[in-house]
């Protein structure tokens, strides 16, 4: 299998895991992660348990220009979106945060992901 998929918030407790399937499936993957809510490490280990690389970018959704290098560096084939904010009572605290990265942050990640002709997307809605 020689597709590569986009994780974004890779670093993430769901998306370190999804990483480890994937690379196992033998998948490519390349990671972008702003590190607001995860460490660089979960990456390490990731690497650790599948015995495979991965690219890892740190990236936050918000920046546009920073999406499309990461789209025209690597051949995306597909991007799986995890780089949701969720935290219930936060988000009532900072609702413009949240909305900003949740609603503005995807939107982003969606203009780029159609300007480099990456039409799969699984989102994940929990987020």
């Amino acid at each position: 299998m020689n597709q590569t998929i986009l994780v974004t918030g890779g670093a993430g407790y769901i998306g370190s895991h999804a990483c480890v399937e994937l690379l196992q499936a033998g998948y490519r993957v390349v990671v972008i992660d702003n590190l607001c809510n995860s460490k660089e490490a979960a990456l390490d280990r990731v690497r650790e348990i599948s015995g495979k690389p991965l690219d890892f970018i740190q990236c936050d959704l918000l920046d546009r220009a920073g999406l499309d290098a990461v789209f025209a560096r690597h051949a995306i084939d597909a991007v799986i979106h995890f780089a949701g904010l969720k935290a219930v009572g936060e988000s009532v605290e900072k609702p413009l945060h949240y909305y900003r990265n949740n609603v503005c942050g995807s939107a982003n990640l969606l203009e780029a992901m159609a300007a480099a002709g990456v039409r799969d997307l699984v989102f994940s809605s929990s987020c």
